[in-house]
């Protein structure tokens, strides 16, 4: 008898990847249909010892009627959410666990244990050291996040809950079990937990003072927002900017991260958000007498010339290519947009005024687009098809971190490429304190504040500012001209002596502008 031959296994249409791990909830990245649609989004997912020693993994399918009812949200801020009711889940199953009296208590007390205690437990942190040993009767050995993070979180808590209290006053997921029915897993500790919240004005909220403004949640005494920071200017440090432009994305001597290299110009020479230019088409850039100019359309709405006629949407031009603009995904293709003045009908980049890094960023521009990436496109699999996208992924991360080379560029592989860029300056200049921070100024958002706070000390007037930076309200480009404590003495000394800000600030614009000159060698003609 011939044996038969085994027919392949279909490959599962499941994309599954570990985003958060907490004692009793887990939160993944896995592609699922939801109405009709394959989606990939933050899946929650509860765990708890069930019969048999055996764990019990259930799906939280009330969070994705959230996420549904909430589709127009970037991909991080469902995982946010997700996260968030995660460590509402854990904080919940692990107070009525170590307390099994708590059930039978008051409802005063099991508010003040669950909610009070969940935000003190973000604030603080869980636990406290005796006699030189910690003790943690919740077993979740939080660190303290501080006011500022336990803010964040609890907002995203109290969000979730309310759109689920709006959804159903009457159904089980508002409503507590009573003692008899209550059984220890984290489906009904947080039910419990929300419940009462709920019932205490509406998941978490109260009001913060007399004008009766609705709160962000209940616990402002315990871990207000806070003024937002003021004494550090997040803008990137100019003695960097030039460095990290010609050096930062150099791996060898002959090995260029040159998609992340153009990518830091753009940033620097254009003002941009990090999103913004995961977004521009290779249409977008056009050559004329030697300039270059760089438009910035809508992701969705932009306008294109229908060939044959007419005009259509980006939306629409992408749909030919059986793609969705990529602030509307949820994968790891996401790049989100915030607006830009005009970007339905196309907004120019208006170039930072520092001569040198003009002339770089159009030679990077031209051997880019007639040289790095159709050679990286020509390696690209038939069967993945070609895009319009201007960024293109070298294909190092596949494998790892999925996807094919050719394929648009991703924000996570960008963030991998600027932590090593900036590293590698760390290494080079000898400074142990130059890191990715925010508070330095040193993320990629960091350039957009060295371009607004440039224009400012050139003498460039506000107006101008606002249009450069594609800001739709003028008091928006305020935040990006902020100087500090010790600049602020030196322009009020000089202007009791008669001297414009211009002038102040002439030594730091003349800085990176001899800089600029003294790296042109590095320059590299297409």
């Amino acid at each position: 008898m011939s044996k038969k031959t085994a027919k392949p296994r279909k490959a599962r249409d499941v994309q599954y990847g570990l985003l958060e791990r907490g004692k009793y909830f887990m939160v993944v990245r896995q592609k699922s249909k939801i109405e009709g649609v394959y989606r990939r989004w933050p899946q929650l997912y509860t765990v708890f010892p069930g019969s048999a020693g055996r764990l019990t993994v259930t799906r939280d399918e009330k969070i994705q009627e959230f996420f549904l009812d909430n589709d127009a949200r970037g991909y991080n801020w469902m995982l946010d959410h997700a996260r968030s009711v995660g460590l509402f889940i854990d904080h919940s199953m692990s107070r009525l666990m170590s307390d099994s009296g708590l059930m039978a208590s008051r409802r005063s007390e099991v508010e003040r244990r669950l909610l009070k205690g969940f935000a003190l437990a973000l604030r603080d942190g869980t636990g406290a050291e005796v006699q030189g040993r910690w003790l943690d009767d919740t077993k979740l050995y939080w660190t303290a996040r501080g006011k500022r993070r336990a803010n964040h979180i609890l907002k995203r808590v109290t969000h979730y809950i309310e759109c689920s209290g709006d959804a159903d006053l009457n159904s089980g997921w508002v409503q507590a079990a009573t003692t008899e029915s209550w059984t220890p897993d984290p489906v009904t500790a947080f039910r419990l937990a929300a419940e009462v919240a709920f019932r205490k004005k509406r998941g978490l909220l109260g009001h913060l003072d007399t004008k009766q403004r609705k709160a962000a949640h209940r616990f402002g005494g315990i871990v207000n927002n806070g003024p937002a920071p003021t004494q550090t200017v997040p803008s990137f440090p100019s003695s960097y900017v030039i460095p990290l432009l010609f050096l930062g994305f150099k791996r060898s001597v002959d090995d260029w991260d040159e998609t992340a290299e153009l990518l830091a110009h753009l940033l620097v020479l254009f003002g941009l958000r990090q999103s913004e230019g995961f977004h521009l088409f290779v249409s977008d850039v056009q050559f004329n007498d030697g300039k270059v100019s760089v438009h910035f359309h809508h992701p969705q709405w932009g306008r294109l010339r229908r060939p044959g006629g007419g005009q259509m949407t980006r939306q629409e031009y992408l749909q030919g290519f059986g793609l969705a603009p990529r602030n509307s995904v949820k994968d790891r293709l996401w790049a989100g947009w915030k607006g830009m003045s005009e970007d339905d009908v196309g907004t120019p980049g208006f170039f930072l005024p520092i001569a040198p890094l003009v002339a770089r960023t159009t030679d990077l521009l031209k051997r880019y687009i007639f040289v790095t990436r159709p050679r990286l496109m020509a390696r690209r699999p038939k069967w993945a098809g070609d895009h319009p996208y201007l960024l293109v992924s070298t294909g190092r991360t596949a494998g790892s971190g999925g996807g094919q080379v050719g394929d648009p560029y991703t924000i996570s592989a960008f963030k991998s490429s600027w932590g090593s860029a900036i590293a590698r300056l760390s290494q080079i200049y000898d400074d142990p304190n130059l890191a990715v921070q925010k508070a330095a100024g040193t993320t990629p958002h960091g350039c957009r504040h060295f371009y607004g706070r440039y224009l400012w000390t050139a003498g460039v007037p506000g107006e101008v500012i606002q249009r450069s930076m594609h800001h739709r309200s003028f008091e928006a480009h305020r935040v990006y001209t902020r100087l500090q404590n010790s600049e602020i003495s030196d322009l009020l000394n000089r202007y009791s002596q008669g001297q414009s800000r211009t002038e102040s600030f002439k030594a730091m614009r003349d800085t990176v502008f001899d800089m600029a000159h003294q790296f042109a060698h590095y320059r590299r003609e297409a």
